[in-house]
């Protein structure tokens, strides 16, 4: 579990994507919670590129949210599930592992950002922590309405008032909620063991 600590001058949030088809964003806080750095990746090697190299991630608690893989079905697993076709033993139904719920995406890169250079790094579930925080979806997730929602939500309850007028895309709206979930934690105050992920500690926010 993470400790209070006051050597802890940035927070870190990344909305990290289950592939490279989907943006993942990073949001860099400093402590009166102002905006220091806000960007959109796609390629796992852009996001590990920032770590090795940004100045933030010293002297800092990184917040990354676990991906959903919601990879669908490939079409050999809807050609043998017809109803008028038997399954033979030739074909193995978890094979590609479908019934998967969670993405191991950049897991071991996270656990050796963690373990071998002693950066501080906690997994989040960003839809938790949008209850958390109040900032449940009304509208169906991730839609323009739901991210206008969002954006007008961090102004106003939250003080972002340096969020521009223009909609940000979704992973940059949850990448500023998991930076602020990492200064929740560095500040010492109580979280939820939810679970663990490939080595990580998954911490929720009370509600």
């Amino acid at each position: 579990m993470v400790k209070k600590s006051s050597n802890v001058n940035f927070y870190i949030g990344l909305s990290l994507s289950n592939s490279t088809n989907y943006d993942s964003s990073v949001c860099v806080l400093d402590r009166s919670q102002k905006i220091l750095y806000l960007d959109k990746f796609y390629y796992t090697q852009d996001i590990e590129l920032f770590f090795n190299s940004s100045p933030y991630v010293n002297n800092s608690l990184i917040s990354v949210s676990v991906p959903y893989d919601n990879s669908l079905l490939e079409g050999k697993w809807r050609i043998h599930s017809k109803n008028y076709k038997m399954l033979g033993d030739y074909f193995k139904v978890n094979r590609h592992k479908w019934t998967k719920r969670l993405s191991n995406r950049m897991c071991e890169f996270l656990l050796n950002l963690n373990q071998e250079e002693n950066k501080q790094v906690i997994r989040c579930d960003i839809n938790q922590l949008r209850q958390a925080y109040g900032l449940s979806a009304h509208y169906l997730l991730r839609t323009s309405p739901d991210c206008k929602s969002l954006q007008n939500s961090l102004k106003i309850k939250y003080g972002f008032n340096q969020l521009p007028d223009n909609m940000l895309s979704a992973s940059s709206l949850e990448a500023i909620v998991c930076a602020m979930f990492a200064q929740y934690v560095s500040q010492g105050n109580e979280t939820i063991l939810g679970y663990e992920f490939e080595g990580l500690d998954v911490l929720l926010k009370p509600m």
